[in-house]
């Protein structure tokens, strides 16, 4: 498997975790400290702590320290898009999905 295809792997199983999401979305309206995000989360400090160390390795948020506190913000906004459209993908195959069970629940109870 090439570096490009196992890379492009482990990004899509950085947003494939609720929390990292969670994060994400918290710091779209702007930057946050770790505490205000374990907060708004209701996560303990070392989960908070492993999911921002896993989003700054993947560059999708930024650290910068103000005030001896480290403020996490986003690093590119294009990530809201690309997570959207994901979404919508996944939305429309589950619409198909719900079609196709409730045609076959049709066929099943005229049968």
């Amino acid at each position: 498997m090439s570096e490009l295809k196992k890379y492009l792997i482990d990004f899509l199983k950085i947003l494939a975790d609720p929390t990292r999401l969670e994060i994400l979305e918290l710091l779209r309206s702007g930057g946050k400290t770790s505490l205000k995000i374990q907060k708004a989360l209701n996560k303990s400090q070392s989960t908070i702590s492993q999911h921002l160390k896993l989003l700054l390795n993947y560059n999708l948020i930024i650290s910068e320290k103000k005030s001896n506190l480290n403020h996490y913000k986003i690093k590119n906004l294009d990530i809201f898009p690309l997570i959207s459209s994901i979404s919508d993908f996944a939305n429309e195959i589950n619409k198909e999905k719900l079609k196709e069970l409730r045609d076959l629940d049709v066929l099943d109870t005229l049968s």
